[in-house]
This record gives structure tokens, sequence and C-alpha cells, in this order.
């Protein structure tokens, strides 16, 4: 998962293809930046449907609320 973000969505949702290697932190997500022209230019393509890469990750935490979300996102922040 590229973000703390994407681990609390259910296992369907995350990025399939991100870009793994751009050094610059996504301090909202909480995580790497992934995307964009920066990222692709920089870093190395992921794809999580390629053997071994898969993303299934769980199901704890993906049906909080938003609001519960970003509370705990806000907390792991401070640790």
């Amino acid at each position: 998962m590229p973000t703390l973000r994407d681990l609390l969505t259910p296992p369907a949702q995350p990025p399939m293809v991100f870009w793994r290697g751009y050094d610059l932190y996504d301090p909202v997500n909480v995580g790497f930046v992934t995307q964009g022209a920066q990222a692709k230019r920089v870093g190395t393509r992921f794809d999580t449907r390629q053997r071994s890469n898969g993303n299934g990750g769980h199901v704890f935490g993906t049906t909080l609320p938003e609001s519960e979300k970003a509370a705990l996102i806000e907390y792991l922040k401070s640790l």
C-alpha cells in the first residue's frame, strides 16, 4: 500500500498501479507520493496485478466512517 490512508480502504479500492521510489513525503495521506509526472519519472512502476505484487490487504478499519479514519490517521501522525 502506498499510504496509510490506502490501508484504510476496502481491499478492492487501493490503487492497482503506482510508482515507488520517489521520496517526496505525502503528509496528508502519510506515505510517499506515488502518482503524477514526477513520481513516474523518478520511480519504478509497481503493478499489484502482477504475480507476487498483490494488494489484498485486510478489512480491519475499512468500514470506519471517514471522520474516524481521519482521526486515526492524525493520531498515527503523532506517534
